[in-house]
């Protein structure tokens, strides 16, 4: 039988140290079983990990658990999380709307400025949206969550959430990637962030982008960016910072997947 990315994920340290090169454990678990990444590149491989080397090698080779494989396997433990799930009583809680069509169920809910249908066993996309089948996984995760909080409107940093010290590193390098990516260019990310329907606010920092997104209906993400001062030896920096409420929505790993996603989008060319 294949392994799968979660049977990697299980023997990795989960820490998300990034010493492999990727931001997050998972993503480096995704990289292995649909890329071929080599697992040998997590240093801190113990046990059953070190021991799942060949297998994992011979797997590669074989071509098995590639793209595809690994997406329907990650799919089928996510919809069967969401199969038994009431979608009537947690549409209202999760910022959708409960609809039906041919007696299945569906939630319908805005993602990244679209709205999408969310059956139970597809992810539907209105036309001229581009489809990636990684939406997917986040968006089972949130239904999974079955959130049912209202929006608290007060911002917090990922660090001040219970058991995120190890995965904070990956968040700031994620924010350095992005800092690195517009330094020089506030106006550049202004535009970005207009054109992914975010919007530029004032929550009394002194930073020189402020801009608040809704990729969720009920998990809001601000930025706050500070471009580069050469001749006060300033970096640029960037920060995100999370609605209080957003534990009741999402884990601490989908909330960094949320942000990768974000960032993809505001750095693409």
């Amino acid at each position: 039988m294949a392994i799968t990315v979660m049977e990697v994920l299980k023997n990795l340290p989960r820490t998300n140290c990034g010493d492999c090169g990727q931001a997050t454990c998972l993503a480096f678990a995704t990289h292995v079983i649909k890329e071929g990444e080599d697992l040998g590149k997590c240093p801190h491989l113990t046990g059953a990990g070190a021991d799942m080397g060949q297998a994992v090698r011979a797997q590669q080779e074989a071509g098995v658990g590639r793209r595809r494989e690994s997406l329907a396997i990650s799919l089928e433990v996510l919809q069967e999380k969401v199969a038994p799930l009431d979608f009537a009583a947690l549409a209202e809680g999760l910022g959708a709307t409960y609809g039906e069509e041919g007696g299945r169920p569906y939630l319908s809910l805005t993602y990244f400025g679209h709205r999408l249908q969310v059956f139970k066993d597809e992810l539907r996309y209105p036309a001229g949206a581009d489809a990636d089948p990684w939406d997917a996984i986040l968006l089972y995760n949130y239904i999974a969550a079955q959130g049912q909080e209202p929006v608290a409107g007060r911002w917090i940093a990922y660090n001040s959430l219970p058991n995120s010290v190890s995965k904070a590193k990956t968040l700031t390098r994620l924010e350095k990637k992005l800092a690195d990516h517009f330094a020089g260019q506030a106006p550049g990310l202004q535009e970005r962030v207009s054109r992914l329907g975010g919007k530029m606010v004032a929550v009394g920092e002194d930073a020189d982008v402020q801009a608040a997104f809704m990729p969720l209906p009920k998990v809001p993400l601000l930025l706050l960016f500070w471009d580069a001062e050469a001749e006060e030896g300033f970096a640029p920096q960037a920060h995100w910072l999370f609605d209080a409420s957003v534990t009741a929505y999402l884990d601490l790993e989908a909330m960094l997947f949320l942000v990768e996603h974000l960032m993809e989008r505001l750095m693409a060319s």
